[in-house]
């Protein structure tokens, strides 16, 4: 065959086959060939002086696998691993590229195989094996444990929803082994998961005020949650909710709040993540006392509760329907926590034009509304706990007795500048007297209608 007609021979790849073909060949005879010991009795082979253990070990820490063999002789160790049938080390070589795996050796007994940062990848069987025929090993498991981590693209964030509605909240999380899911409230208080079986809350509506009930119980503008210490409600509640899923039916602004999903697998740390549920509701108002008696020059505090959400715009109105701005006369006075606003109005000086019906007003994008409270003037002379009666009069008379008797030179056993006496508190003087009056009173009325009767009785013609 003449040199035009030959096939051009590759040299690069010549070569490369031969790296290749030179490298399995020595792996074979390294790991197959007994170099000339098979023949020994069995007490003169390798021994292993210990099982290779199952170990434990938490992702990015180092492991460390043993292997010791007595009687090596002339046998090699290698270590592989099973699962995806990888050659990692052979004698004192370690074939890997992966920089993570080292070996370490002395005294021709030990043959330890380190694994440094340890991945999940790394999760599984490997082999100590000593090239006899047959072949001698040891075999240990590495169980490679991962925290818990919330995945949080598959999870609840931050939600807004109407009261009435229901809701569920979402968490997953990832880990080894598998992590286990609770929710709790924040705050600590009861997780309501249907308002059915708490009490249903609802709102009751009184001319200017509506009043927050549940369960025909009047709970105002600052009551308690429905369930956990303040409400006192049980039913329907719990503190802790396991799950991914937290579902509550016909959530109230009582459940507002933010929720924790707690993940934990045994593995530290333990982790959470935090949902913040909003629920958008009209402002309602509660007014603690709706008519107040002020006299004219007085300084007069009212006050108004309200709750919303979104938050609400909050102001005063006079008698004259105008809003009150912060003056001499006039202070607002506004404190908030959450949803609820406390309002005051203190009056300095109670004049005529504040005689009337003072209105406390609340709004947001859902709605207004408003509380009523009418200031009615009251007179100086006024008690307004024991009210002018027959005792005033009984004692105006008294006085009057008193100052007549001392006119005209006689003594009389009065007491002078005591204050007029209403009831019958046993702690005063007069008490006694006046019971001891009433008591003759009744008698000399019984004795007269008896004689009376008894003299009609006589004059009465017998037939």
């Amino acid at each position: 065959m003449s040199v035009q007609g030959r096939r051009p021979v590759c040299r690069m790849c010549i070569f490369k086959v031969s790296r290749v073909d030179a490298a399995w060949a020595v792996l074979v005879l390294v790991l197959l060939t007994p170099l000339a010991v098979v023949s020994e009795d069995e007490e003169s082979l390798p021994k292993f002086i210990e099982n290779v253990p199952n170990i434990t070990v938490t992702v990015g820490r180092d492991a460390l696998l043993p292997c010791t063999v007595e009687q090596l002789k002339g046998f090699k160790v290698a270590w592989v691993q099973v699962d995806t049938q990888t050659i990692l080390t052979i004698h004192k070589q370690v074939i890997t590229r992966n920089p993570r795996i080292a070996l370490l050796h002395n005294d021709h007994r030990t043959w330890h195989l380190e694994l440094k940062n340890v991945r999940e990848k790394d999760r599984g069987w490997y082999m100590c094996q000593v090239n006899t025929d047959p072949m001698r090993y040891r075999q240990g498991y590495v169980d490679v444990v991962v925290p818990p981590d919330i995945i949080d693209r598959e999870s609840s964030g931050d939600l807004t929803i109407r009261e009435g509605q229901d809701v569920t909240l979402t968490c997953r999380a990832k880990g080894h082994p598998n992590p286990s899911i609770v929710w709790r409230r924040e705050d600590n208080q009861d997780i309501v998961l249907d308002t059915d079986k708490t009490g249903n809350a609802h709102f009751i509506n009184d001319t200017s005020t509506m009043v927050p009930v549940i369960d025909g119980t009047d709970v105002g503008a600052v009551g308690g949650a429905a369930g956990g210490r303040d409400g006192g409600v049980v039913g329907g509640a719990e503190r802790v909710v396991e799950g991914e899923s937290l579902h509550m039916r016909k959530v109230s602004r009582l459940q507002m709040g933010s929720y924790l999903c707690i993940a934990s697998n045994g593995i530290p740390p333990s982790i959470s993540k935090r949902t913040q549920l909003r629920v958008q509701f009209p402002p309602v108002a509660w007014v603690p006392q709706q008519l107040e008696g002020a006299y004219l020059g007085q300084e007069l505090t009212i006050e108004c509760h309200t709750e919303a959400f979104p938050k609400s715009i909050n102001y005063w109105t006079n008698t004259n329907g105008d809003m009150i701005v912060s003056d001499d006369r006039y202070e607002p006075i506004v404190a908030e926590s959450s949803y609820k606003v406390y309002m005051k109005l203190r009056i300095r000086r109670v004049e005529p034009q504040d005689i009337g019906t003072f209105r406390c007003i609340a709004k947001n994008s859902l709605g207004e509304t408003d509380g009523a409270i009418r200031v009615y003037e009251r007179k100086k002379y006024e008690n307004y706990l024991h009210p002018k009666g027959i005792n005033d009069l009984t004692d105006q008379h008294r006085h009057t007795k008193t100052h007549d008797s001392k006119e005209s030179g006689h003594r009389s056993n009065t007491h002078h500048g005591r204050r007029p006496t209403y009831g019958s508190s046993l702690g005063h003087d007069s008490a006694p007297c006046c019971h001891a009056s009433a008591a003759s009173v009744a008698s000399l009325t019984l004795a007269a209608l008896l004689a009376h009767w008894a003299a009609r009785s006589l004059a009465t013609p017998q037939l």
